[in-house]
């Protein structure tokens, strides 16, 4: 399958990047872009729901080069549940009180059924607000729920620790909220949560 074809086809030159990465600060180019190839590969078997041979691609990535190609951060969904309930209690009261009206869904990535309701979504988000925001309620519905979702995988792989990924689900958390609240992009992006 496609973990064999990694194996075959990028393996060797793996390898050599690995050897020169010992000899040298930094790798070639040529190892630089079969690196970033590999861990593409390892982003699509995620985004297929296929983990486990993700997670060995992010492995051989990191085995060659740890410092710009670093492992994620792989909490159970207990742990996850736990930092997320940390994070949540640590949110200004205005966004606590939101979360109380809009619940937070962790999935694991975001889905085709999703695209097919946002064809823009990518597929390396961290987070999304779906629904209507508050300014808009009576003017128009969404025709769901509110929901704000977090996406466990993406979350993992954007720190490098545990601490890193409760820092990037909280500026998560707080940048879909402030959508239901009604600020757009560019406000967000002012406030420091783009």
């Amino acid at each position: 399958g496609k973990q064999r074809w990694i194996h075959r086809q990028l393996w060797p030159a793996l390898v050599r990047a690995s050897r020169e990465r010992s000899l040298f600060a930094a790798p070639s180019a040529e190892a630089a872009r079969l690196l970033k190839r590999v861990e593409l590969e390892g982003m699509i078997l995620e985004a297929m729901g296929r983990f486990e041979e993700a997670d060995g691609s992010f492995l051989e990535a990191n085995r060659i080069d740890p410092e710009n190609f670093p492992l994620p951060v792989r909490l159970d969904a207990d742990d996850f549940k736990t930092l997320l309930d940390k994070v949540l209690a640590s949110l200004p009261r205005v966004i606590r009180e939101a979360v109380q009206e809009v619940p937070v869904i962790v999935e694991a990535k975001p889905t085709p059924e999703m695209a097919e309701h946002a064809p823009a979504i990518n597929p390396e988000v961290l987070g999304l607000f779906v629904g209507t925001s508050v300014g808009h309620k009576v003017f128009a519905g969404s025709g769901y729920g509110d929901v704000v979702l977090l996406f466990q995988k993406n979350l993992e792989r954007a720190g490098r620790s545990r601490q890193e990924v409760s820092k990037e689900m909280k500026v998560t958390l707080l940048h879909e909220y402030g959508h239901y609240l009604g600020f757009d992009e560019e406000e967000l992006e002012h406030l420091g949560l783009g």
